[in-house]
């Protein structure tokens, strides 16, 4: 699995015009947790699905247009890994 860095998540934001509100090492931890966890092939996969709700090839996130019952699940889930780093005391 290809995992993703800090510097990767700059530049992708910089690109879009984003402007950051989340800590890039969250969003990083969470991204590379739930890639190794789903053994997807590129954990910048699982970032794009949560903020550009992008669907996750093979995973069946989105159907019409929404999020799937899984979509939903892997969402909370990176939510919940990204709080569980960004709240570390």
């Amino acid at each position: 699995m290809k995992r993703v860095t800090i510097k990767e998540i700059r530049n992708h934001f910089n690109e879009q015009g984003y402007t950051p509100k989340h800590s890039f090492a969250g969003l990083k931890y969470a991204a590379n947790r739930l890639g190794k966890q789903l053994d997807v092939d590129n954990a910048f996969d699982v970032l794009l699905l949560v903020i550009e709700n992008r669907p996750l090839v093979g995973w069946y996130t989105h159907s019409y247009g929404f999020h799937t019952r899984s979509g939903r699940e892997l969402i909370e889930t990176f939510q919940n890994y990204y709080y569980e780093n960004t709240n570390r005391i």
